[in-house]
């Protein structure tokens, strides 16, 4: 049984079409919607969505833990009463999951929609290469499903780059797979010798993003293989047709996020190139949207003596970081 979980934080209508699009699936799943503390009613119109549609749903309380295997296609609601970030919602689903015979997990965006037979090329693709224990389907715009979004990635110095981003899929090379050595957590398809000690995926030292690129370092540290598997595919919802709105709030987040990640996991000498070249990097891209040379200083000086003293990156910095940098 393939346990399929999905976060959903004031996002009921996107969560209810991803739903929607799984039960198209006719493989053997459960999915289990974790309610990330939404004050939308999502949780309500959820339920009544799928109660209409004579989906089976269960809730299970905060810090319980099921102790059977799902019915196939049935949902599970599991309400933290807070928001507790990506990585920290994910891995709370996958706690309250311990006691059961799992063979499969998959992390999937409330924002996507899934093809029919996504599932089977990924079951397909893991029978003939067992040794691969981390897949993603191709992941494509579904503003314009013959647009790459991204189909994994690479990991070097300290960086990451998505393969075929933003080409159309006419353009990838390979047939079958494209060993990577970054995975997105928008679907992140794993066997459960992935998981961590505590019973999770991801740390939880970053509230808001970082948990992928870690996770992607831990296991090209551990030479762990990921594939990218382009016959299974599914679309996501990243705004392609519309302008992202420039927040220097979370821009400020991801490098925070950015320079405290590298700084723990290479060497001293490494971080200190880096930071620089980075910050260079930095600068130039604020004062491209608009910001003065003196407002992209204080940003950089800021993220780095933040990062110097900072091992992780709590809500409440996300929070005051949104507020207080316009």
């Amino acid at each position: 049984m393939i346990a399929i979980i999905i976060l959903n934080w004031n996002g009921y209508k996107d969560t209810i079409e991803c739903l929607d699009s799984l039960f198209n699936c006719q493989n053997d799943f459960f999915t289990v919607v974790v309610d990330n503390g939404s004050d939308n009613k999502s949780v309500e119109y959820i339920k009544k969505h799928l109660e209409e549609h004579n989906v089976s749903v269960d809730f299970v309380k905060y810090g319980d833990t099921l102790n059977d295997i799902p019915q196939n296609h049935q949902v599970i609601i599991y309400p933290t009463n807070q928001n507790l970030g990506f990585a920290r919602g994910n891995n709370e689903a996958l706690r309250m999951l311990s006691k059961l015979d799992i063979s499969n997990y998959l992390l999937l965006n409330n924002d996507t929609i899934v093809e029919r037979h996504f599932l089977d090329k990924l079951l397909s693709f893991q029978e003939t290469y067992p040794q691969y224990e981390v897949l993603t389907p191709l992941i494509c715009f579904e503003a314009n499903r013959n647009i790459v979004w991204n189909a994994g990635g690479k990991l070097f110095c300290g960086l990451r780059k998505y393969y075929y981003a933003n080409k159309s899929r006419s353009c990838i090379k390979e047939h079958v797979y494209k060993d990577i050595t970054f995975v997105t957590g928008c679907a992140l398809f794993f066997t459960p010798s992935t998981l961590r000690k505590d019973g999770g995926i991801f740390i939880e030292d970053f509230f808001f993003g970082e948990e992928d690129f870690n996770f992607s370092l831990t296991m090209k540290n551990n030479r762990r293989k990921m594939a990218c598997v382009l016959d299974s595919l599914i679309y996501h919802k990243v705004g392609a047709s519309t302008a992202k709105k420039f927040i220097k709030g979370k821009i400020y987040i991801h490098y925070l996020n950015r320079f405290i990640d590298i700084k723990r996991n290479y060497s001293l000498v490494f971080f200190t190139l880096w930071k620089y070249i980075n910050a260079l990097y930095i600068i130039t891209l604020l004062t491209k949207k608009g910001c003065s040379f003196t407002e992209s200083m204080t940003f950089i000086k800021n993220v780095i003596n933040n990062a110097k003293h900072k091992n992780k990156v709590t809500h409440e910095d996300f929070i005051k970081a949104i507020e207080n940098i316009k």
